[in-house]
């Protein structure tokens, strides 16, 4: 056999391949840094490019673009505590630093503008100063008396405050700052010795009737079911910076917080606020025991409403007791005003206070002004006899009455009939109302700056609710007048027919998801919350509610002050003691007129009837015991201005000297 033999190949290992550093493989990534090195020089030009254009735009260098950029972010932030406050303190703080950044400083030191006359306020000012620097006091009861004003050179223009988001024109302020010190000022000359010929009383005078020309203001707060819950906040608000109105309305749920405020004192009150969301509010249905769907719907077909009213009167009567307006006003001297609407057509609504019906109890009128038309039924008003404390019907005949909202939720005319108010501060909170009624009155920025789109636009469908109201009353009166359904068609005619808005509004925001618990019980949670908004609708206002009532406040707070003195004062003990003595003078003087009436009889028989008629109608014109012609002057000229504050008042002020 032949073998084949192979040969063996030997082959050799190849030489390692050594790479020279010159030229080293490019890693991962390098293309990427490739690529950045080449884009950010273009990125870089561009950049430089926009900035000459915005140069160009706007004037500004990239570093004061820059701060813009900053002072736009503060702005913000500014504006988001303004809308998150907790405490007015915190409202304000924000408030004054966004005015300083918006440039808005400026223009309240700035006297002249548009809006008002500087040059009749700036003179007002200075006769003011001067007559106060001087210690003059008849110079300062002149000028009280005659030269003060709401309105007074159209400083009350709602333009000039909104502006801002507080404060208006400096000389507006120190106007008002130097009229409240010129009234201090009477008030602490009024305990020294005065000029001749010028007693206390005097300037009491000067002082009611400076009241009487300047006018009152009055807070009104409306109805809304438990929306109505924000007016505590707006209570607070105005309380803690001293500008509450002592003259206060409420319709309906306005009826609960006005109550509960006129029945305290000062001193009651900050412990009312903290403990009043806490309390028992189940005026709707009793806690732990709620009605059904059902049950609801029972009450409703069986006795026409759907809660019962049993458990809104229990609340108020623990809230209230038996108090009545009376009592109330000698407690407070607020002057506690409810609106309540007979349940026909043919009465006309009611103004409940301590004038009208002294002796009715505070919680029957608030009863009666709650009791909305198939929610609560229709609730009678109850007087409490001063002598017995019986309870009795108000009128002899069994009258019911509705909510005071549905003829007169905000009674301006009747109040400035009886008390002259002549300034109407509205918190409203009617869910029907609110966003129907015209915004022109919030303060904030110059609204110059805004689009006027928005402007057009709200004009446009102010204009159309307007047309579409008054097509629907016009509707409502033929219905009326052709028989259908008279008194249900004239309750709503008369709430599409009044008046909501004041001189100036509070409007708290409501939101949508609370609708659904409009008729039920408010819980804590509830209350808090509502209480910080109806404080954070009024804060914004607080500038131009002092503005227009500082001065006010300051009157009345000297009317009580000099009032004491009068009352007090060496000069009318002397005056009461001289009527004393003459009254015990006349009296034993009429001690010997039995013997000259019988001479006086026996002359009258002799007479003609023609005589006798005569001397009959000459004696019957001093029936009555009447002081001398002068002593009567005398006794009267302190009190002959017209003021609301009763012999109770006073005595209560003997009692504490």
């Amino acid at each position: 056999m032949t073998h084949l033999v192979i040969p063996t190949l030997h082959i050799s290992p190849a030489p390692s391949c050594k790479f020279s550093n010159k030229h080293p493989i490019p890693k991962k990534g390098g293309s990427k840094q490739i690529r950045n090195s080449a884009v950010q020089p273009l990125s870089r030009a561009l950049k430089s490019v926009g900035d000459i254009v915005l140069s160009i735009k706007d004037g500004l260098t990239e570093a004061e673009r820059e701060e813009r950029r900053l002072l736009e972010e503060r702005k913000q932030i500014l504006a988001a505590r303004l809308h998150n406050a907790e405490t007015h303190t915190q409202w304000e703080a924000a408030a004054h630093e966004l005015d300083i950044i918006e440039g808005n400083e400026q223009w309240k030191a700035e006297i002249s503008t548009g809006d008002y006359n500087p040059d009749l306020i700036e003179s007002r000012l200075e006769a003011l100063d001067k007559a106060r620097g001087k210690s003059d006091l008849r110079a300062m009861m002149h000028l009280v008396r005659t030269a003060l004003s709401r309105d007074l050179g159209g400083m009350g223009n709602i333009d000039l405050y909104r502006h801002s988001h507080c404060g208006t024109k400096k000389l507006i302020e120190q106007y008002v700052d130097s009229t409240l010190k010129t009234i201090t000022a009477m008030v602490d000359l009024s305990s020294r010795p005065l000029p001749q010929d010028l007693e206390p009383k005097d300037l009491l005078d000067a002082v009611l009737f400076a009241r009487q020309s300047f006018g009152r203001s009055a807070l009104l707060l409306s109805g809304g079911g438990t929306f109505g819950m924000t007016h505590i906040g707006v209570m607070k608000a105005l309380f803690e910076v001293k500008l509450l109105p002592r003259i206060i309305s409420g319709s309906s749920a306005g009826s609960i917080i006005c109550s509960i405020i006129c029945t305290r004192t000062d001193d009651e009150v900050p412990q009312l606020l903290a403990e009043f969301p806490y309390g028992d509010l189940a005026v709707f249905e009793e806690e732990g025991n709620e009605d059904g769907i059902l049950d609801h719907l029972r009450r409703l077909l069986t006795e026409g409403n759907w809660s019962d009213i049993k458990h809104l009167t229990r609340v108020m009567r623990n809230l209230l007791g038996d108090m009545t307006f009376q009592e109330a006003y000698n407690r407070t001297r607020r002057i506690c005003n409810i609106c309540v609407s007979s349940a026909s057509i043919y009465e006309l609504p009611r103004l409940l206070n301590y004038v009208t019906a002294p002796n009715v109890m505070i919680w029957s009128a608030v009863a009666a002004s709650c009791s909305v038309p198939l929610v609560f039924s229709a609730a009678p008003l109850l007087v409490k006899d001063p002598l017995t404390g019986e309870h009795n019907p108000w009128n002899p005949t069994p009258q019911m009455w509705i909510d005071g909202s549905v003829d007169n939720d905000l009674p301006m005319t009747r109040l400035a009939e009886m008390f002259n108010v002549n300034h109407f501060i509205v918190s409203q909170v009617n869910p029907h109302v609110v966003p129907f009624l015209a915004k022109d009155d919030t303060p904030g920025p110059n609204p110059s700056t805004r689009p006027s789109t928005s402007k057009d636009d709200t004009d446009w469908m102010y204009t159309m609710t307007q047309l579409a109201k008054s097509e629907a009353l016009h509707r409502m009166q033929f219905l009326a007048e052709i028989g259908f359904f008279p008194n249900l068609v004239g309750k709503l005619r008369s709430i599409l027919s009044q008046k909501y808005s004041g001189d100036i509004n509070i409007l708290p925001a409501i939101g949508v998801m609370d609708f659904p618990k409009i008729l039920r019980n408010p819980t804590t949670e509830f209350m808090l919350r509502s209480c910080l908004l109806g404080e954070r609708a009024t804060w914004p206002k607080l500038s131009r509610i002092r503005d227009r009532c500082a001065i006010e406040l300051a009157l009345d707070r000297a009317v009580h002050s000099l009032r004491a003195r009068v009352v007090f004062s060496k000069s009318q003990v002397d005056l009461r003691r001289m009527a004393a003595g003459n009254f015990k003078s006349a009296f034993f003087r009429g001690s010997h007129e039995p013997l000259n009436a019988m001479g006086s009889q026996a002359q009258t028989l002799s007479m003609s009837p023609k005589e006798k008629n005569k001397h009959r109608q000459r004696r019957s014109s001093v029936t009555h015991f009447q002081f001398m012609p002068h002593h009567q002057r005398l006794v009267d000229e302190p009190y002959k201005v017209t003021d609301d504050d009763t012999d109770e008042e006073e005595r209560l002020e003997v009692k504490g000297r």
